[in-house]
């Protein structure tokens, strides 16, 4: 008798350990996505939290992206575009000029359905030339219904590689 209590002791034990386990396990998952998915300032935020860096106004950012290169700011403006396929990009705009933010390293990405909602991008500004072929791979990934065969040669864009993301509530 003595035996099968302190097996059934064991067993029990054994079964509290890996209860214990699994919810550690949980709580320590969800404490290390937080950061992409963290409430700062009234949004919901994706990527790395946002640093000290300079607001700049798109208009400045496209007319002197040179000023800027190498030098992490923060940009706000209205999402026009995102990728359809798996939230990698997005477009913004002013209301007049547009740039395309690349989420950094494929390492996050934005809801789908964000099309119109204001947004505040961080992150590096560049000036790039990119191929007939890629400009086609955007316009087949945008919400946009813009026909791939319409662009032709190498197209010059502003582009931001973004490391942060917040779209404020509404």
């Amino acid at each position: 008798m003595k035996h099968k209590a302190i097996i059934k002791r064991s067993k029990t034990s054994a079964v509290k350990r890996s209860k214990t386990f699994v919810i550690g396990s949980i709580i320590i998952a969800l404490w290390a996505a937080l950061p992409a998915f963290a409430f700062q300032d009234g949004g919901r935020h994706f990527g790395a939290l946002f640093t000290d860096a300079k607001l700049v106004l798109l208009a400045d950012v496209i007319s002197g992206a040179a000023m800027y290169k190498d030098k992490a700011v923060k940009v706000e403006g209205e999402i026009s575009e995102v990728c359809q396929k798996e939230g990698c990009w997005l477009v913004m705009t002013d209301g007049e000029r547009t740039m395309r933010v690349k989420m950094k390293g494929h390492s996050f990405a934005v809801p789908k359905d964000t099309a119109g909602k204001k947004v505040v991008v961080e992150g590096m500004v560049e000036t790039q030339t990119i191929s007939e072929e890629m400009a086609r791979h955007y316009a087949e990934e945008s919400n946009k219904k813009i026909d791939p065969s319409t662009i032709k040669g190498p197209q010059q864009v502003v582009t931001m590689i973004a490391t942060g993301v917040r779209i404020p509530f509404e």
